[in-house]
C-alpha cells in the first residue's frame, strides 16, 4: 500500500488538483475533532461510537486515497463493531503518525505532477 495512491487519488478527484487540496484544507481542520471522537469512545468503551467515528475518519482519508491510513482506521472501525478495546488501545497510538506522513505527503507537494495541467 502507499501513503497516498495518486492513481487513485486522480481519478477519485477527476484529475482536479485543487479539489484534492480543498479536501486536504477540509480534512486538517477536522483532525482536532476526528482525534478527539475516537479517543474519547475508546476511553469510554463505547463500541458503536468508536465503529461510527473510525469509519468517518476512514471516509475521510479513502477521500484522498490514503490507503494504508485507510486500512488502519479499518482494523479500528472492527475493534469498536467487537468492542475490542485492547486491541483498539494498541492500534491507536498508530494512527496520529500515519496521519501526519499523509499530511507530510501532500505539503511536500510531490505529488502534483501526477494531476494533469
Amino acid at each position: 500500500m502507499a501513503i497516498i495512491n495518486l492513481e487513485k487519488a486522480v481519478r477519485l478527484m477527476d484529475g482536479d488538483r485543487q479539489l484534492f487540496e480543498d479536501l486536504f484544507g477540509i480534512i486538517e481542520g477536522s483532525l482536532p475533532e476526528k482525534y478527539h471522537n475516537v479517543e474519547a469512545a475508546i476511553e469510554t468503551g463505547s463500541g458503536p461510537d468508536l465503529e461510527l467515528y473510525a469509519h468517518q475518519f476512514k471516509g475521510a482519508m479513502r477521500n484522498v486515497a490514503a490507503e494504508d491510513a485507510c486500512a488502519l482506521l479499518e482494523t479500528l472501525e472492527k475493534c469498536g463493531l467487537r468492542e475490542d478495546f485492547h486491541s483498539a488501545r494498541e492500534l491507536y497510538p498508530q494512527v496520529k503518525p500515519l496521519v501526519d506522513q499523509v499530511l507530510d505527503y501532500f505539503r511536500s507537494r510531490v505529488w502534483v505532477s501526477a494531476f494533469p495541467g
